[in-house]
């Protein structure tokens, strides 16, 4: 899941932009709300480009684990064994 850290960041960033403009529209505080609402943007931005570019990797490597849950398993045959005659 390595894949998506970068996008859960991003909006772990927007939470915290977001409760800054919720507390300064609280407390009267204009100058905050317009940097909590810039700062929330930009991060959904990012959010937004970081997730496409990493969702085909992602999916590739989902179906590759999904593959090698559903394949067989190996079974190995040692013919030189002492006990088979």
């Amino acid at each position: 899941m390595r894949h998506l850290i970068a996008p859960f960041f991003c909006m772990l960033a927007v939470g915290l932009f977001l409760a800054l403009t919720v507390r300064a529209v609280e407390t009267d505080a204009a100058s905050f709300v317009l940097i909590g609402l810039a700062g929330a943007a930009f991060f959904i931005r990012r959010c937004w480009v970081e997730t496409h570019r990493a969702w085909p990797t992602f999916t590739r490597h989902l179906a590759r684990r999904r593959e090698m849950r559903l394949s067989p398993p190996v079974i190995r045959i040692n013919p030189h064994r002492d006990d088979v005659q």
